[in-house]
């Protein structure tokens, strides 16, 4: 009965949350398309999605919090890192 109460509890955070005006339209229409897949293949495309774009973000952060800095990694390409162009 607890997994039961926990999904509707969730489902209460999401819907508030699309209601909510300051959410972007980015979020709302994502949750909105996750709403709707499979829990398992989900859970493992948010697994992908933080390892490929935490760093990325923080990586951005980073670099405007010191916009002069030129550290650099030889190497250090998309394509070079990992095969994406």
């Amino acid at each position: 009965m607890t997994a039961e109460i926990d999904l509707i509890s969730a489902e209460r955070r999401i819907h508030h949350a699309l209601w909510h005006p300051a959410l972007s339209p980015w979020l709302k229409d994502t949750l909105r398309s996750a709403l709707e897949r499979e829990p398992l293949a989900l859970a493992n495309d948010l697994e992908l999605l933080a390892h490929l774009l935490r760093p990325w973000t923080e990586a951005h952060i980073a670099r405007e919090a010191h916009p002069g800095r030129t550290d650099t990694v030889e190497g250090a390409t998309p394509d070079a890192n990992c095969g994406v162009a």
